[in-house]
């Protein structure tokens, strides 16, 4: 028997038979050993690379914890159930491992040779873990020569003064240090950081204060000799004048992406705190700042040059904060840069033409979800190379007379409140736009869809459902010249209203390029004969959420590929409607299952159409003593009677 035992341990070590390791599941060269309330590492197979001991209730990791990994690549220790403790040298066998995580360890004790063997690894994270400074400030990091990103997310340290061995990290690129207690920084602080360029260093929410007599000189420049992708500075209760006097100490450090979300500005209603101006960035001119994140702030006004120090900047993000004015000349400085400008879900009211008068080569704008309820004659001027407009969510009525936008190719106008007259306006000032977006506003005649279609010659995505169609322009004829068109969206737009009082049939007759059709949500209960005949290039429609009975053979074209019918009433499908489909779906229909049904039952079971929903979830609805009997099974059971 001792043989045997012998036999199966060889087979479980070389061959990794599943099971033989009951703790993990072992799939190749990976073990999953979470989740198991293990003690200690159970023994494995030499050959494991990614090794995953995660909630467990490891105390200890010692110099013979891991013996005979050498392959390891990858371990995650974190979050273990009990205090955990790394002993000297822990790892001096995983000259491999480029991948630690030791988060989620609350009271983790290192000891000072831990990391001892680590030369290789890449990636350590030390997050909620207790630690203090001394995780910088001594030498426990110091072995990790070839460390490129550090997380010591949510810790205790209070002082960031980071030992000069750092600079032997010539790969550490990644540091982030939020929810830590820093308190402030200066530059003696961060010698060990001299040198250093930084794909990102995260300081959000480490409570950086500085008092209203603080010696500003003295401290220097913290970022003495760095530069940053990004530098997130975000939650620290900065405030405007703090931040000015910061930039100024920082002045010429390379940012490429500042982030600085929180407390800066003077919200809706208060005057007891300042909104940024002219000066808060000043000490950012020579920063070279690309993108700047302003986000979730309290910014009531933008004034007069408040972005003009910012000589590179390609994006401002000023959104979800509560902006309801915008001075003359606030984005000047910006013209021939700025790329992007993001102003949503703020508390605007009006667009005026002085608005954005200076930002030539912007090319998008995002001014959605505010309340906006009016655009000033002209409104939009200076915007001559604008390509997407975003004003979803508004309280738009009308639009007024806007300026032209020669090059705009998104507009998004969707969730507005613009009624009929408002249509007329948009071929004039938006005449080359390729996608538009009128969904869920107050537009009631159907004749606007043809309207815009012919009007908008580069028109390629329309989409105007969600609106209660209640009329159809008179003596509407066919639309023409119509080329470009390909995806028009009328759900939810009351076509049955409409067709049947015998109007707009022709809506769809030289749309002869149109790919994609949606007329979900319709209440439809029949299509009209010849409907769709001038969709002579459409390959998908949804008719989904309708109360559609009965299909005709002819009436999808014959170009039809993808058919979308869940959710109707269509009782006994003709399989003469689907001979030209690849893809369908017939989720909730109700069935009527008796001997009418038996030429679709018997299409069903011979197609090759792939059906977008499971074939086995369909049901006879009717008669009563069939409901709820899967198709198939009803299928079966009549081809036997």
């Amino acid at each position: 028997m001792w043989k045997l035992g012998l036999q199966l341990v060889f087979i479980c070590v070389f061959l990794q038979v599943p099971g033989c390791f009951p703790s993990c599941f072992i799939a190749g060269s990976v073990a999953n050993c979470a989740f198991q309330k293990l003690t200690s590492v159970p023994a494995l197979p030499p050959n494991i690379t990614h090794l995953f001991l995660g909630n467990n209730y490891i105390s200890e990791i010692n110099s013979t914890s891991l013996s005979g990994l050498t392959q390891l690549q990858d371990l995650d220790l974190g979050l273990q159930l009990v205090p955990l403790v790394i002993r000297n040298h822990a790892f001096r066998e995983q000259r491999r491992l480029r991948k630690l995580l030791l988060g989620f360890n609350p009271g983790l004790r290192l000891e000072p040779h831990a990391f001892t063997g680590l030369s290789t690894l890449q990636k350590l994270d030390l997050d909620y873990c207790s630690l203090q400074d001394s995780i910088l400030m001594e030498n426990y990091l110091e072995p990790l020569s070839s460390l490129e990103k550090l997380n010591l997310f949510g810790n205790q340290i209070n002082k960031l003064q980071p030992s000069l061995f750092f600079a032997n990290m010539p790969n550490l690129k990644d540091l982030n240090l939020k929810l830590n207690r820093i308190g402030k920084i200066c530059e003696p602080d961060l010698a060990g950081f001299q040198g250093k360029h930084f794909k990102i260093l995260n300081l959000q929410s480490v409570q950086l204060t500085y008092s209203k007599g603080f010696d500003w000189q003295k401290c220097g420049n913290p970022f003495r000799g760095m530069s940053f992708d990004t530098l997130d500075l975000s939650s620290n209760w900065l405030g405007v004048a703090t931040s000015r006097q910061f930039f100024r100490a920082i002045e010429g450090t390379k940012i490429s992406h500042l982030k600085l979300s929180g407390s800066m500005g003077r919200g809706f209603s208060f005057n007891n705190l300042p909104d940024p101006d002219n000066q808060t960035f000043e000490g950012l001119r020579n920063s070279s700042v690309r993108v700047l994140d302003l986000s979730k702030n309290w910014i009531f006004a933008l004034q007069q040059g408040v972005f003009s120090p910012l000589r590179e900047a390609v994006v401002i993000d000023v959104s979800k904060n509560r902006v309801n004015q915008i001075h003359r000349n606030a984005f000047e400085g910006l013209q021939g840069h700025l790329k992007t400008l993001n102003l949503s879900h703020n508390l605007l009211g009006e667009i005026y033409s002085h608005t954005f008068a200076s930002l030539t080569s912007l090319s998008v704008l995002d001014l959605s979800y505010n309340h906006i309820g009016a655009l000033g004659y002209a409104s939009f001027n200076g915007l001559p190379n604008l390509r997407m407009l975003f004003l979803t969510g508004n309280s738009l009525r009308e639009l007024g007379s806007p300026s032209s936008l020669p090059s705009l190719d998104f507009l998004m106008l969707n969730d507005n409140k613009l009624k009929p007259s408002s249509m007329s306006t948009v071929p004039v000032f938006a005449t080359n736009v390729m996608h538009l977006d009128v969904q869920d506003n107050r537009l009631t005649d159907l004749g606007d869809v043809h309207m815009l279609m012919t009007k908008m010659k580069r028109l390629k995505h329309l989409f105007f459902g969600g609106n209660t169609i209640r009329n159809c322009r008179p003596g509407m004829s066919a639309a023409t010249n119509v080329e470009n068109v390909k995806v028009v969206d009328l759900h939810s737009s009351s076509l049955q209203d409409i067709w049947s009082q015998g109007v707009c049939l022709n809506l769809f007759d030289n749309l002869g390029h149109v790919l994609g059709l949606n007329l979900s949500f319709n209440a439809l209960q029949s299509l009209p004969r010849g409907v769709f005949k001038g969709l002579t290039s459409v390959v998908e429609m949804d008719l989904s959420f309708n109360a559609l009975t009965y299909l005709q053979a002819e009436v999808f074209p014959k170009s039809l590929k993808t058919l979308h019918l869940s959710n109707n009433f269509i009782a006994s499908p003709d399989p003469q409607a689907f001979r030209s489909l690849q893809f369908l779906n017939l989720k909730m229909n109700r069935f009527h299952c008796d001997s009418s049904l038996k030429s679709f039952l018997t299409w069903l079971n011979k197609t090759d159409i792939t059906f977008l929903s499971p074939v086995e979830e369909l049901r006879c609805e009717f008669p009563s003593h069939f409901y709820n009997v899967p198709l198939l099974d009803y299928s079966t059971n009549f081809t036997q009677t």
